[in-house]
């Protein structure tokens, strides 16, 4: 696909940590595409905000966690979103803290803000990491999308709504314009309906 990002390698020791640290999580994929979508959009991009979006959502990788009830969430509720932000900022600080000495390269607090606002975007970087989740999400999990009307935990409409939502919350116009195939593409993805995914999953 020639309007995606391309990928990139770590730029930092920390950075090259992380992404070992991630990669047993099942949507790691998502994490490291968020990296790399974050670089296309902010080539200056820090080694905070880098770390940040490679670690983003890593709170869910282990158990406890905030849950969120895909049929009838609001997806901008802030009773699940902050929650689960702050959870993978303090999960990557504790990670970060464990480290040693090489965790003084970067700005811990930094990153623990970015991560803190990843959801609803923010200043100095955070509405350019915000961005570049909303771009990963379209590319890497449409299918997941999908799988959550297949498998009847969120009915199609609810699905769009995801998807829509992931788009509008974007505050970075490049990545807005970015966004348009990337839509396009996990729209398409999404069964008729519930009914024709009932079907479609026998």
């Amino acid at each position: 696909m020639p309007w995606t990002a391309p990928r990139v390698g770590a730029e930092s020791e920390v950075e090259a940590l992380a992404a070992e640290w991630i990669a047993p999580y099942h949507q790691a994929e998502h994490l490291v595409r968020a990296r790399d979508w974050l670089v296309h959009l902010t080539p200056s991009a820090t080694a905070e905000m880098r770390i940040a979006a490679i670690t983003h959502d890593i709170e869910r990788m282990f158990p406890g966690g905030p849950v969120l009830g895909h049929a009838d969430v609001r997806w901008d509720d802030p009773a699940y979103l902050f929650p689960h932000s702050l959870r993978s900022a303090e999960v990557v600080s504790v990670w970060l803290a464990n480290l040693g000495p090489v965790a003084a390269t970067v700005d811990v607090a930094e990153i623990r803000r970015l991560i803190g606002l990843h959801e609803v975007g923010g200043l100095n970087g955070a509405d350019d990491v915000q961005a570049a989740d909303s771009l990963s999400f379209l590319e890497t999990l449409a299918g997941v999308t999908r799988g959550w009307v297949l498998s009847g935990t969120c009915s199609r409409v609810q699905a769009e709504r995801k998807l829509q939502y992931m788009v509008d919350r974007v505050r970075v116009p490049a990545a807005t314009r970015l966004a348009g195939p990337l839509l396009e593409r996990a729209l398409d993805q999404l069964p008729a309906d519930t009914a024709t995914a009932e079907v479609a999953g026998r």
